[in-house]
């Protein structure tokens, strides 16, 4: 028997073999005798050594790395359901037959698109350059509030959070959008930033704005700060955040800039003399300020939010609980309905909003009751009949005020508006934005019929002719909106597309006081409570 050679250690086999290799001194054969093992680790060591040339180069001529990463915006909600019975016009996954076809189907629709989508770095090069995302003009601090806020622009207040990304897509989905309406909100949305003038406001008279071939000329009122007001409330109800990067990033930013700039040390939003649209366009400004602070939760607009809200409720008439043209004045339903909405938009911020305030509200919408079931509305208490638009602005006030959604004077003045909408013949976005909103909430049979007249008809009147008024609404044709001549082509566009947004502005309301938080929140508890007693109380 041959005598077992000692085995040398692998490193000196291994050694000894490629310098014999080198010299020639290996035949094929002795290859062939080597164990496979050992040609395993000779490759292994082998590619080892050339991935180590590669990196070396690779970081010695300043080759730069390639990192994927996002943003993601956390709504603080998780799942959102929608309280629509999922067998219904809209659902892409039922056979029902319904007078509206389903919206938005499985397979993504190339014209769809989320406003409020987070960034991805990794795209960057092929997107166009962002805005810089300092929320306000002063750079040097908004660093260091980047530094000690982090989080900043990725918190979003629960009653807002419906608004970006893919909780956006599902709401549109689920609560009766579609493709087309949202390429129309985002068309909308196109023309309403190419008519900001440089200093971030706007103009409801914006023709020093137009290019190429000018919009229609069409005089309105005077009001920069209903006209900034009315132009920021569509972008932000699209989940356009003056803290997030976006294509829109930097409109949003001046503008709320500029009413921050010239905001008056009471909290007064509005610039001119007074007059009809004092208490209007301050309404509508406030509502701008605190839904931008309630989506960034930037701390510098929480003061200037405060100070807005404030000259609200000091401006209430104390005697009817309403609000007119000027501060303490006795109060029309008309202006009353942007007051509330702005209380609204601070109470989803996080703004105290007294309890007595709201039961001032109260006093008024029951003074301003024609009937005494508190179905219908009037213009002022006490004076004229019934008008079926007040009366949707007043019952939109109830429904923020607590009326439960199956409080009989609720249901029943809801469904005359529903009936007066199917007849009416003429064209006043007032009216729709308000009792869209009405009937949205309500979530019945007629806000089916009544959302696809809506929906359609807005998409079908906007303009499309690839001139400059490419995407807004013109006040008068194909027939003059009720609204055309004080409001113009500014207002009118404006309404339109937040009555495309009201799938997904707010959560649906309903669902915030009967399952969620607002449940038990004290500051609408009493109105409820009313409510009932007055429904006690009727014969």
């Amino acid at each position: 028997m041959a005598k077992v050679q000692p085995v040398r250690s692998l490193r000196q086999a291994i050694q000894s073999r490629w310098e014999r290799l080198g010299r020639g001194e290996i035949d094929p054969e002795t290859l062939r005798s080597v164990p496979s093992w050992g040609l395993s680790v000779l490759l292994h060591l082998l590619l080892l050594v050339i991935l180590a040339v590669i990196l070396h180069w690779s970081r010695g001529a300043g080759m730069p790395e390639k990192i994927i990463s996002g943003e993601l915006i956390d709504t603080q909600l998780g799942e959102v359901e929608s309280l629509v019975d999922a067998r219904q016009a809209g659902d892409p996954f039922t056979d029902e037959k319904t007078p509206d076809p389903p919206s938005i189907g499985i397979d993504p629709d190339p014209l769809l698109k989320l406003a409020g989508q987070p960034e991805m770095r990794s795209l960057e090069q092929f997107t166009p350059s962002f805005a810089s995302p300092t929320p306000l003009t002063d750079v040097k601090n908004a660093t260091m509030l980047a530094m000690k806020f982090p989080e900043l622009g990725t918190r979003v207040s629960a009653p807002f959070s419906g608004r970006q990304g893919m909780t956006r897509a599902k709401l549109v989905r689920r609560e009766g959008g579609t493709a087309r309406s949202e390429k129309s909100v985002e068309d909308g949305l196109d023309w309403i930033v190419r008519h900001q003038r440089p200093d971030g406001s706007w103009s409801l008279n914006y023709h020093e704005q137009c290019q190429g071939v000018p919009c229609p000329h069409s005089g309105a009122m005077e009001s920069d700060t209903a006209a900034t007001g009315l132009a920021l409330l569509p972008l932000l109800g699209a989940g356009y955040i003056h803290t997030v990067k976006s294509r829109h990033q930097d409109a949003v930013r001046r503008g709320i800039a500029w009413l921050v700039d010239h905001q008056q040390d009471d909290g007064n939003l509005f610039i001119g003399p007074p007059g009809m649209a004092w208490m209007y366009s301050h309404g509508i400004a406030s509502m701008a300020l605190c839904e931008a602070y309630g989506l960034s939760q930037d701390p510098r607009l929480k003061r200037p939010s405060q100070r807005a809200i404030k000259f609200i409720l000091d401006a209430q008439d104390r005697a009817g609980g309403g609000w007119r043209y000027s501060p303490g004045s006795p109060g029309d339903t008309s202006v009353f309905g942007w007051q509330i909405f702005a209380l609204r938009s601070a109470h989803g911020s996080g703004i105290t909003v007294p309890k007595n305030a709201l039961k001032l509200c109260s006093r008024y919408l029951d003074q301003a009751a024609v009937d005494r079931a508190r179905t219908t509305y009037s213009y002022q208490p006490g004076r004229g009949g019934a008008s079926p638009v007040m009366t949707a602005e007043a019952l939109v006030g109830r429904q923020i005020l607590g009326w439960e959604r199956n409080y009989p004077p609720l249901v029943k003045g809801a469904s005359q508006i529903a009936q007066d909408l199917e007849t009416r013949e003429d064209r006043n976005i007032y009216y729709w934005y308000y009792a869209t909103q009405l009937l949205h909430n309500m979530k019945n049979k007629d806000w089916e019929k009544w959302n696809l007249k809506v929906r359609e008809g807005l998409i079908d009147l906007q303009c499309k002719d690839g001139t400059c008024a490419n995407g807004s609404w013109d006040p008068y044709t194909p027939v003059a909106d009720a609204w055309g001549k004080p409001g113009g082509r500014m207002f009118t566009t404006s309404l339109s597309i937040l009555t495309l947004e009201v799938y997904y502005r707010y959560l649906p309301l309903y669902r915030d006081y009967d399952e969620d938080q607002e449940k038990d929140d004290p500051i609408f508890r009493e109105e409820r409570k009313g409510g009932k007693r007055a429904a006690a109380e009727q014969p």
